[in-house]
């Protein structure tokens, strides 16, 4: 069987986890677009130069495709997608976010659905096997029902990292967001990726339609990597992903009928094994995914979603920091905001 012919949009450092998680997929990676010539030549010393893009359009027109990874800069995931879409191939692997702002977003839904293509958004914890046995944990009602999520990283933009966070409230709920308080970080911490680069960090609280409460703060006065703590009815769950960590704690069987409100109820540990957090591995899961023709993991639609929560952070931030209703309305489904 003939591999498919795989593109790669953008080759900074996703773009080339990209390029590994290709491996083993079925694909072949054959025409790379990166205006800095050096990311590429550098890092594939004999890839061919006539097969290097400064531009996606002059790839989109040159080379036939049957598959694409758009890892570009989130101000043109959207842009890009479209136009790989209406060029006629016929799966794309689109970086989060999918869009700036909602109304471009949904437009990319729109064209998808038009010209019947499989998109799917790389928001990679949908792709671990570690998270998908915390979800089933949940279901099975290991730690009760669930009521809580605290998110913490320091330094991290909203556009960018957290709304990986709020995806997998999502994920892990099965629930959608209602409302929203959010803060943007006025620190002003240089993007170490250079000046031009600004996605503001923040804190704040979601409330899903179910009622859980989720908690998030990613302040760039601290530096320290992605730490969840997921609380149920009678149960904890405690992850540090890059630590290896994965903790979950229950009440013990014969003590799950005592009140809630009855202090000191000790909490026992359930063997869980762990879990491994690699991008390449898990982006690797969602490219051989994507390949086959079986439901897509996280569509564009899942996108749109998580990037909403982002967007009522900064319409929160906007209105002086009230609660803001989602499904958003109005003017704040045109807001364009800084995510690059």
């Amino acid at each position: 069987m003939d591999k498919l012919r795989a593109g790669i949009v953008g080759f900074g450092g996703m773009g080339q986890r990209h390029y590994r998680a290709y491996q083993g997929t079925g694909c072949e990676v054959v025409a790379i677009c990166e205006f800095v010539l050096e990311r590429v030549v550098g890092y594939l010393p004999d890839f061919p130069r006539n097969r290097i893009y400064s531009h996606y359009a002059d790839l989109l027109r040159n080379e036939k495709l049957d598959m694409l990874s758009v890892v570009s800069n989130g101000p043109t995931h959207a842009e890009i997608t479209a136009a790989a879409v209406q060029a006629g191939i016929g799966r794309v692997f689109c970086e989060k976010p999918v869009a700036t702002n909602l109304k471009e977003a949904e437009r990319l839904a729109e064209t998808i659905r038009h010209y019947g293509a499989r998109v799917a958004v790389n928001h990679l914890r949908r792709w671990s096997g570690a998270y998908r046995r915390i979800k089933a944990l949940i279901r099975e009602g290991v730690i009760g029902e669930l009521r809580h999520i605290y998110f913490q990283c320091g330094s991290t933009g909203l556009g960018n990292f957290v709304i990986h966070a709020f995806d997998l409230m999502r994920f892990l709920s099965d629930s959608e967001a209602g409302w929203a308080i959010g803060m943007l970080d006025k620190t002003g911490t240089p993007n170490p990726r250079g000046l031009q680069f600004r996605d503001p960090a923040g804190y704040g609280m979601v409330v899903f339609r179910n009622g859980l409460r989720c908690f998030v703060d990613s302040s760039e006065d601290t530096g320290i990597p992605y730490l969840y703590v997921l609380a149920g009815t009678y149960g904890r769950i405690v992850i540090d992903e890059l630590a290896g960590s994965w903790q979950v704690f229950t009440r013990p069987p014969e003590m799950r009928a005592e009140k809630l409100t009855r202090y000191g109820t000790p909490l026992a540990p359930v063997p869980f094994g762990g879990g491994v957090y690699d991008i390449v591995e898990l982006t690797h899961n969602g490219l051989v995914e994507l390949v086959g023709d079986g439901p897509l993991s996280c569509t564009v639609e899942d996108g749109i979603r998580s990037l909403e929560i982002v967007m009522a952070f900064h319409e929160s931030e906007a209105r002086g920091n009230a609660r803001v209703e989602l499904p958003l309305s109005g003017a704040a489904r045109e807001r364009v905001v800084e995510i690059a």
